[in-house]
């Protein structure tokens, strides 16, 4: 069996079921595990992503607007590949290749099937998972993971529910200018870590907000997790974040956390995401997870200062 993963969580759910092995091809950004960036990249993007967010967010309503879609897919590539299934999205054309390429490119592949991700929901991705697994032959990795998912999920809940903590503003920063708020899944999130939801609905997409719309706001904890973006990319942009935030009266904890790595790739890493926002909810109560996963976050000082060394 020969797979293609044309976005990056549907690479870690494949590698994830036991797949690795079966990958012939990925998209340009599947960088996780690093043991498949070796492979063939059939995809390229048409913005411009070595701008600051602003510039990238410009740059990706203008290719928008004048082109089909905001990445290329390397058809000859593809044919060449031969694969039995092509795992893609029919959700967001800015994450990856549109399901209308990949539906064009897989008429001239006659054995080839497509395998369609369209997760709004944590058990959207949970169920995908499942079904994934199912069409490919591997239904016992998909309940074993269904089973870490109830565990890990259930774990939370459980240290919570005897803490007996109060539900603290959460607020969780998608992209820094123009400002985006976490949708979809997040605000799921956010309820199992024992917070309350700011601004965001579940399985609605990320809402755009103004500096006077966060204002409104006193959050208690705010996590910034630019989508796609590594922490040095979101290091390099803090001046700005400080522009576009308003200075709370009650100085929430802000957290930057791996927006490339974490919350914004709907595949079993979110599982991880999970995690990393229970601590920066209630750090003192899950202190494990700040220790496991302290590469990819970053607590900042009052006034978004970085913390001495």
């Amino acid at each position: 069996m020969r797979l293609v993963s044309l976005l990056p969580s549907a690479t870690e759910i494949l590698v994830k079921l036991g797949l690795e092995k079966n990958l012939v091809g990925v998209s340009h950004e599947c960088d996780f595990p690093e043991t498949v960036q070796s492979l063939p990249r059939l995809t390229s993007t048409h913005a411009n992503s070595k701008l600051d967010s602003a510039g990238i967010h410009k740059s990706v309503l203008e290719v928008m607007k004048n082109a089909v879609s905001v990445y290329d897919l390397d058809v000859e590539l593809l044919k060449s590949l031969k694969p039995d299934f092509i795992v893609t999205q029919d959700l967001c054309d800015v994450c990856a290749v549109s399901f209308s390429q990949v539906e064009e490119a897989c008429r001239e592949l006659l054995d080839c099937k497509i395998i369609s991700l369209r997760p709004k929901r944590l058990g959207d991705i949970w169920n995908d998972v499942r079904q994934t697994a199912e069409t490919l032959g591997v239904k016992q990795s998909g309940h074993k993971f269904q089973q870490e998912v109830d565990e890990r999920v259930q774990a939370v809940r459980d240290r919570l529910a005897v803490a007996g903590k109060t539900k603290p503003n959460i607020i969780t920063i998608e992209w820094i200018d123009p400002i985006y708020i976490g949708g979809m899944w997040l605000p799921e999130m956010i309820d199992i870590v024992g917070g309350k939801v700011c601004i965001a609905e579940s399985g609605q997409p990320a809402p755009i907000v103004s500096r006077e719309d966060l204002a409104k706001i006193d959050p208690d904890v705010v996590v910034v997790k630019p989508c796609g973006y590594k922490l040095d990319q979101t290091l390099k942009e803090l001046d700005l974040l400080k522009k576009q935030i308003p200075a709370w009266s009650n100085s929430p904890r802000v957290y930057l956390v791996d927006g490339n790595a974490y919350f914004n790739r709907p595949g079993p890493r979110i599982l991880d995401s999970l995690e990393i926002l229970a601590y920066c909810t209630h750090p003192n109560l899950f202190p494990e997870f700040g220790e496991q996963y302290k590469e990819g976050i970053i607590s900042l000082r009052p006034g978004l200062q970085l913390p001495s060394n």
